[in-house]
């Protein structure tokens, strides 16, 4: 088990470990928006820089960074005694595009960060899905990185190595005909969970700041199917109880951290 971070803003570029490789270039960054607690400071914009140059050296093309936001985000959680299983749809929009972005033979990068849903055990945190690479499907792009990485960038190697600051970094290609939208759909499942297990989960608006627009492009929305035996369930943010949209549907707002409750730890708050 692992103890949370205490909260602390972050500005988080991410570089891939092996710039002969593949030369990704990663953006991350938080204005204006909370940081996530269990995330630790991130290293200095330094480290992109350094790969940048690296890439520079070895003859490689850089990637222009493609702006994106989620218009959509969805979860489904359906949480059983034997079956504990998530399923996360994201759409994204690309806004702003440059020239060079649509011209022939240029790669273009989007980048995605992914918080893991968590399991709570007294100040304690644990992953509920154990696993280093969810399954992933694209309707466009190629993927040029999925990985679980640390602040600094570097991939965690082991399940035994998945700590509180870890998070998932998608970073997609696209060439110079570029989509609209496009969507992402991440699957995970692990066994079942207990009636007095308490969940922690963090939506992610991708290290952007939260804008303005279409109310489903500024919350998360999470769906709950618990087994009768989990009943009743509940979700909080800090001391405040989230409202329910629909029987089984609760709005989150990005950026934030929430509990979710099942049995009797529910039962103790209003529906």
């Amino acid at each position: 088990m692992w103890t949370a971070a205490s909260p602390d803003p972050i500005c988080a570029a991410q570089s891939d470990p092996r710039p002969e490789l593949t030369a990704v270039r990663a953006r991350f960054h938080v204005q204006g928006v909370r940081a996530p607690p269990r995330l630790l400071p991130a290293f200095s914009l330094l480290c992109l820089g350094l790969a940048v140059r690296a890439v520079a050296a070895i003859g490689i093309a850089p990637l222009d960074s493609l702006q994106a936001v989620r218009a959509k985000d969805q979860v489904v959680l359906y949480a059983g005694s034997n079956l504990l299983s998530l399923t996360q749809t994201i759409v994204m929009e690309t806004i702003r595009l440059k020239p060079e972005n649509e011209r022939p033979g240029s790669a273009n990068i989007v980048e995605l960060l992914i918080y893991p849903l968590w399991i709570k055990d007294g100040d304690s945190v644990r992953p509920a899905f154990p696993v280093l690479k969810p399954r992933l499907t694209l309707t466009h792009g190629r993927v040029r990185r999925f990985a679980l990485v640390k602040p600094d960038g570097e991939s965690v190697g082991s399940v035994a190595r998945i700590t509180p600051d870890c998070a998932y970094v998608l970073s997609l290609e696209f060439g110079h005909v570029i989509p609209k939208r496009f969507t992402v759909t991440i699957d995970m499942a692990t066994s079942g969970i207990g009636r007095d297990t308490e969940l922690a989960y963090m939506p992610s608006n991708d290290g952007q700041p939260l804008r303005s627009g279409p109310t489903e492009s500024t919350y998360t929305e999470f769906r709950i199917i618990p087994d009768p035996s989990l009943q009743p369930w509940h979700v909080a943010q800090g001391e405040r109880s989230i409202p329910r949209a629909s029987s089984s549907t609760v709005h989150l707002d990005r950026g934030v951290d929430h509990t979710i409750r099942f049995g009797p730890n529910a039962a103790r708050f209003d529906p």
